[in-house]
């Protein structure tokens, strides 16, 4: 199930942390060189965030997001996210949220 995500309810900001090509897995092993893309073949990033929350503790999370350029923010920059959706799985047992977006912007 795939749910919209409003970032402003959950998070009193979120701020870069740093982007990496998410990559590609065949027979559980990784593919050295080869870069993930979306349905409409852009190259997938894996953006690393910190969340923070007025009085908890801050939390990191990954959020994917396709983009042709590598992203470039300066880490702790303030972002938004557009179209930011949060998508259940499950696989073995296991169970989780993934979070991803359209595209990415210094706030």
């Amino acid at each position: 199930m795939r749910v919209p995500v409003d970032q402003t309810a959950f998070a009193d900001g979120i701020r870069f942390q740093f982007a990496e090509p998410v990559a590609v897995y065949e027979n559980n092993r990784r593919v050295d060189g080869k870069q993930a893309v979306d349905a409409d073949g852009v190259p997938l990033w894996s953006v690393q965030i910190l969340i923070l929350r007025a009085g908890r503790r801050s939390e990191l999370e990954t959020v994917k997001v396709p983009s042709i350029v590598a992203i470039n923010i300066p880490p702790t920059t303030p972002i938004v996210f557009d179209g930011l959706t949060a998508t259940t799985w499950e696989n073995n047992g296991h169970s989780g949220i993934s979070l991803s977006a359209r595209g990415i912007a210094e706030a």
